[in-house]
């Protein structure tokens, strides 16, 4: 109580002797107009409310993420509510959130802030990419999902875990491959080797019923790294290539890296290695 009184005083002295510009107003005060903008935008109702909100939003993080202190700033009051993620090697952070349409269709939206300052914005455009898996794509052209973990790779290249809550019927989780220059970003890299499969597979898409739960998780020892998922079949033969009817049989399907590829296995033996769980964000189910 006594931090949000503190806070509150603070923005009237700011606001009455005319110091409320960017660069002079602390990262604690931003933090709270931030997260008071963001809860805004989650009780909203409509469509038109969405985009005000979330255009607001992005317009004050954009802002933020310029400032100096932003790369190291905690963000505590976002951890709950986005994904706030940071690269193991310290290279960028990501800030990332869906808006989900009246209709109960998703948008993701994505800042990337790098180590040097540069923000690199990402730009949703899944529902118009088609054979997704097989496109290489930009930051201007982003397979939108909302990312739950960051697996640094050899050459600048990294592998992210993410969930794409697509529309009323199905769901996705998505396992991307993205590298950054100095001010842009690109994704989908031959780094799955599929034995028996001529296609090569840029992103791998994971596409299920909106009632399932699929588990996609990275597990890394001494020994190994891989990437272990929910093997999914459709409820009846009749319904193969029918997204929406597709369920977890209780099996596991698994990437093994090798050689800094991840070499596919099915029907995979799963071992209960202990992995350092991601204190960031928790991903959607």
């Amino acid at each position: 109580m006594k931090s949000i009184i503190s806070i509150f005083f603070l923005l009237i002295t700011l606001c009455l002797f005319g110091g409320n510009t960017l660069e002079s107003t602390p990262m604690n005060v931003l933090e709270l107009q931030l997260d008071s903008t963001f809860k805004l935008l989650r009780k909203s109702k409509e469509d038109t409310d969405f985009k005000k909100y979330n255009d607001k939003f992005k317009l004050q993080l954009k802002e933020v993420l310029s400032k100096d202190e932003a790369f190291t700033y905690p963000f505590d009051s976002l951890i709950s509510t986005m994904s706030t993620l940071t690269s193991p090697d310290g290279e960028f952070r990501l800030f990332n959130w869906n808006v989900e349409s009246e209709a109960g269709v998703h948008s993701f939206y994505c800042f990337i802030l790098k180590k040097s300052g540069a923000i690199i914005e990402l730009r949703d455009a899944h529902r118009t990419i088609n054979q997704a898996e097989l496109k290489t794509l930009s930051h201007r052209n982003w397979y939108g999902a909302l990312y739950y973990k960051i697996i640094p790779m050899k050459r600048g290249k990294y592998t992210l875990l993410g969930w794409n809550g697509k529309d009323a019927i199905t769901t996705q989780k998505v396992i991307e491959t993205m590298s950054l220059s100095r001010r842009s970003a690109k994704f989908g890299y031959s780094l799955f080797e599929i034995p028996n499969s001529r296609v090569k597979k840029r992103r791998i898409i994971l596409e299920y019923s909106d009632e399932a739960i699929v588990s996609l998780k990275h597990y890394k020892t001494k020994k190994s790294e891989e990437i272990v998922f929910s093997h999914l079949s459709p409820s009846t033969p009749q319904m193969e290539g029918f997204y929406q009817y597709y369920y977890p049989d209780l099996s596991f399907d698994k990437f093994i890296l090798t050689k800094g590829k991840w070499v596919f296995e099915s029907d995979a033996v799963i071992k209960n290695d202990k992995s350092a769980s991601d204190k960031n964000y928790n991903p959607p189910e």
